[in-house]
C-alpha cells in the first residue's frame, strides 16, 4: 500500500490502532487462545449494532462480553489504495475469508458490504441522517416504534458517532455541480452530516487516536488518515476499555439453545496463518449483529437444525431503494478523484473532500410519487486506474450536443497509469448514490449449499420507482453537460437487477411472530407466541422496509434501545 512520505500514521499489524507523534498504537483484538469457557453475552458482529451492544453490555458490572467478528482488524494506514490491493482485499469464502470487501449475489439484487472489525462502517460514506418521521407510519413497524420513541436513541447514538457537516461543504466543485440541477427545480443541496472528524489531531473521547480529515476522498475504501468515525474509533474502544474480549477471524455459522437455558455458537476460526478450525463457544445470551445477510443466514441455518423461529424469517428484505449513476465527462472539472493518505501528492490542492458531502431530497408529485435522496460520491483512489479506461466504454447517453470533439479529447487524456489529469474525462465526472422509499418485497433464503441468497423481484415490480430516479439523475447529468451512465448493473442486466450497499430486513421487527421475527425490543420470537430468552437481534436485518436515507443512524438508534432493554 502506498503511504505518502511525511505521513504521521504508522500502520500496525497487531490491531486497529494508529500512531500519532507521542502516541502508541491501541489494538482492539484479543488472542482467541485467551477466551473464556463461557460468557454472559456473545455479540456476533462488530458493526453499528454489534459495536453498540458490546460497549453498552460490557459496561454492566460483573458481566463478561465477547465480540466475534468474521473479518480481521484493519489498522489505519493498511486499507487498500491501489487496484491490486483492492482485488486482494476482496472477501471470497474458501479463498480469502478475511477479505474486507464482500459482494453477495442474488436474484434481482446483489449486496456490497464490509467484513472487518467495525463492519461496514469501515467502508461506507459515514452519512448519518434520520429518516422522515412518517417512515414509521408505514406498514411493518411495531406500534411501540415511532420517530418520537426513537428520538432519544438517535441522540444517544449521535453523541458517540459524532457526525457533522463538512465545514467547507460549499467550497467543493462537486457540491456546486449538484446545485446546477437543484437550482433549476427550486430546491437546495444540503450539506449532510458525516461521521468524520474535522477537528484537531489527538485522542478522541474514547481513547482512539485520530487525525483531522484531509479531504482525501477515500472514505468508502477505508480511511487511511484515521479521521473517519468508524465503530473501531468509538464503540469498540469503549467495549475494550470496559473489559470486553474482541475476537477476529471468527465466523459463526449457526447457534443452538442449551438445556440450561444458555446458548452455544458454532462456527469457524480463520487464523492469519494456518488451516481454519471448527469452534464453539457458550454464553448466557447472544446478540446477533451480523447484518441483514449474516444474522438472517445464521438463524435460517439454526432453524434447519431445530431452533423454532417465526415463519417470517427471511422475509421483508429491502435494498433501501439504492440506485447508482454517473454523470460522465461533463463540461467542467469537478475534482472528484480520491488521493488517499498522500500528503505530498501533486493533486493535493484538488482534493475532493469526504466521499459524500451533500444531498438533494426529492418528493415527486402525484399519487405514489417517489421519495428519495441523491448524494454526491467521490471516486476512491483504489478504483481510478480501472475507472479511467472503463467508463468511456460504457453505454451512456450523451445529454448535450455540439461538444463531441471536446468530449473525445478529454477521454483521450485519461490513462490508467496516471488518472490525475485535470482536463481528463474522469475528473469531469461525478457519481451519484441514491436511497429511496421502496418496499421490502425481497426474501433471503438458503441455497443448496446452505448459504444465504436473495430472491428480490422488486426491480421488476418497482420499475416505475427506479425509472423515476434514473430520469432525475439524467437531468443532473444534463445540467453538467455530461453523459448519463445509468446504474451499470441495472443497465446491463436488462433492468432486472440492482446492487445495494444498504441491505435491510430478513429478521423484521413486528408486534407478533405472525408478522415478523423479533419484537420491538429485539427479542427473537419462538414461533409459538413467545420469545427465546437470551436471544436478540440488533442490526439492519430488523428494519422492515426502506428508510429513504442512509440507515446507519437508525440501526444505531434501534441498537441503543434494544441493549437498554436487555
Amino acid at each position: 500500500m502506498a503511504i505518502g512520505a511525511g505521513s504521521v500514521i504508522a500502520a500496525t499489524t497487531a490491531g486497529c490502532g494508529i500512531a500519532l507523534p507521542g502516541f502508541g498504537p491501541r489494538p482492539l483484538a484479543s488472542d482467541w487462545a485467551d477466551r473464556r469457557d463461557r460468557y454472559d453475552y456473545l455479540v456476533i458482529g462488530s458493526g453499528y449494532g454489534g459495536g453498540i451492544a458490546a460497549a453498552r453490555l460490557s459496561a454492566r458490572a460483573g458481566k463478561h462480553v465477547a465480540v466475534l467478528e468474521r473479518g480481521r482488524e484493519w489498522p489505519v494506514g493498511s486499507f487498500p489504495d491501489e487496484p491490486g490491493e483492492a482485488v486482494a482485499a476482496t472477501r471470497i469464502p474458501g479463498v480469502n475469508p478475511l477479505g474486507l470487501y464482500e459482494i453477495r449475489g442474488g436474484k434481482g439484487i446483489s449486496v456490497l458490504q464490509g467484513a472487518g472489525l467495525g463492519g461496514t462502517s469501515l467502508i461506507n460514506g459515514g452519512v448519518a441522517l434520520t429518516p422522515d418521521a412518517d417512515v414509521f407510519d408505514e406498514p411493518g413497524w411495531p406500534a411501540a416504534l415511532t420517530f418520537e420513541t426513537l428520538r432519544p436513541y438517535y441522540d444517544r447514538a449521535r453523541s458517540i458517532l459524532a457526525p457533522s457537516r463538512h465545514p467547507r461543504a460549499r467550497s467543493f466543485k462537486k457540491f456546486r455541480a449538484m446545485e446546477k440541477r437543484a437550482d433549476e427545480i427550486g430546491v437546495s443541496v444540503e450539506p449532510l452530516d458525516v461521521a468524520v472528524h474535522f477537528g484537531a489531531d489527538g485522542f478522541n473521547a474514547h481513547g482512539a487516536a485520530q487525525r483531522a480529515c484531509t479531504d482525501c476522498g477515500d472514505c468508502m475504501t477505508g480511511c487511511n488518515v484515521g479521521a473517519k468515525n468508524t465503530i473501531a474509533m468509538n464503540y469498540l474502544p469503549m467495549a475494550r476499555s470496559n473489559g470486553a474480549d474482541i475476537f477476529t477471524g471468527i465466523e459463526i455459522l449457526w447457534i443452538e439453545k442449551l438445556t440450561d437455558g444458555g446458548w452455544r455458537a458454532h462456527g469457524m476460526q480463520y487464523p492469519a496463518l494456518g488451516e481454519p478450525q471448527q469452534i464453539e463457544i457458550d454464553a448466557g445470551a447472544i446478540v446477533l449483529a451480523a447484518g441483514s445477510m449474516g444474522s438472517t443466514e445464521i438463524l435460517l441455518r439454526s432453524r434447519e437444525r431445530g431452533l423454532v423461529l417465526s415463519e417470517r424469517l427471511g422475509e421483508g428484505f429491502s435494498g433501501n431503494g439504492d440506485f447508482f449513476a454517473i454523470a460522465y465527462n461533463g463540461d467542467a472539472p469537478l475534482n472528484t478523484l480520491g488521493i488517499g493518505d498522500r500528503p505530498f501528492h501533486p493533486w493535493r490542492s484538488k482534493t475532493p473532500g469526504t466521499s459524500v458531502i451533500g444531498g438533494v431530497r426529492y418528493s415527486l408529485p402525484g399519487p405514489g410519487g417517489a421519495r428519495f435522496i441523491v448524494e454526491d460520491l467521490t471516486f476512491p483512489s483504489a478504483l481510478l486506474a480501472v475507472l479511467a479506461p472503463t467508463l468511456g466504454l460504457m453505454d451512456g447517453e450523451d445529454t448535450d450536443s455540439g461538444d463531441e470533439s471536446a468530449e473525445i479529447g478529454r477521454r483521450l487524456l485519461d490513462r490508467p497509469a496516471n488518472p490525475y489529469v485535470e482536463d481528463g474525462a474522469l475528473n469531469h465526472s461525478l457519481a451519484f448514490i441514491v436511497m429511496g422509499r421502496s418496499d421490502g418485497a425481497g426474501r433471503i433464503v438458503l441455497n443448496a449449499a446452505g448459504d444465504a441468497e436473495i430472491d428480490w423481484p422488486a426491480a421488476e415490480s418497482r420499475a416505475d420507482f427506479f425509472q423515476a430516479i434514473d430520469d432525475e439523475l439524467r437531468e443532473h447529468s444534463r445540467a453538467m453537460g455530461a453523459t448519463h451512465i445509468s446504474n451499470p448493473v441495472w443497465k446491463f442486466s436488462n433492468r432486472n437487477s440492482l446492487i445495494t450497499a444498504h441491505p435491510l430486513g430478513g429478521c423484521a421487527l413486528a408486534d407478533s411472530t405472525a408478522d415478523g421475527v423479533v419484537d420491538d425490543s429485539g427479542r427473537v420470537f419462538d414461533g409459538a407466541g413467545g420469545v427465546h430468552n437470551g436471544l436478540f437481534v440488533a442490526d439492519g436485518s430488523i428494519i422492515p422496509r426502506a428508510l429513504g436515507v442512509n440507515p446507519l443512524l437508525t440501526i444505531s438508534a434501534l441498537a441503543e434501545r434494544i441493549v437498554e432493554r436487555i
